[in-house]
């Protein structure tokens, strides 16, 4: 089990861990639930079916494939306290195994959605994970409907306030710079934008392979 300690906003522990060492996963599915309620978005839905054999869904994912086993791949639950309040995976790629895609599955409670959790620990968990297994290559992949996320990614690298950027270091995503797929890829049988960045900088992948 690994589990990580650092700071929430009111200077008090926050704690990542993996979704494999929960002590309580029902806590979690829980939150899936209750989250796919709050929202009418595409992505609410993905939280949670009632029809446990949902195959889009994060918990039928969680349970039911290897998708995050600790060997493909790695699903990250953080909490402040005893509360969740954000969670998202990262897993070896299906095309190349020298590539990880980040950011999967991730999702922000609603009450610290101003906290950047994703930049400050989901990615940077996701981002040593890659570079502890030696992955070449991370990247973020967007569905269609959310894809002007990116624009924002580019423009501010995770949409960091200008006083931000000093404070960058090389745990964060996007580092050495971010890369962009010109083009729609096939990730999951499903069209996506991808911005990445490259962990070794001698790798190339020729993404037309996977063109839409």
């Amino acid at each position: 089990m690994r589990t990580y300690k650092y700071l929430s906003y009111k200077n008090t522990p926050m704690q990542i861990k993996t979704y494999s060492s929960l002590e309580d996963k029902q806590q979690f599915l829980t939150f899936c639930k209750e989250q796919s309620l709050l929202h009418g978005k595409q992505s609410s839905s993905n939280m949670w079916s009632d029809d446990v054999n949902n195959h889009h869904t994060l918990p039928y994912i969680l349970e039911n494939t290897n998708r995050f086993d600790g060997v493909n791949g790695e699903f990250f639950v953080l909490f402040d306290n005893n509360k969740i309040t954000a969670c998202g995976g990262v897993y070896l790629s299906d095309f190349n195994r020298h590539i990880a895609l980040a950011g999967v599955r991730t999702w922000v409670n609603q009450d610290y959605r101003h906290l950047s959790l994703h930049r400050d620990y989901l990615l940077v968990e996701h981002k040593k994970w890659c570079v502890e297994r030696q992955v070449k290559l991370v990247a973020l992949s967007f569905n269609d409907y959310n894809k002007n996320i990116i624009e924002i990614f580019k423009r501010n690298r995770l949409g960091e306030k200008n006083n931000r950027i000093n404070n960058r270091e090389p745990k964060h995503m996007f580092y050495t710079g971010v890369g962009e797929v010109g083009f729609p890829v096939m990730i999951q049988y499903t069209p996506q934008w991808v911005i990445y960045e490259n962990l070794d900088k001698d790798f190339e992948f020729d993404w037309t392979t996977i063109k839409c």
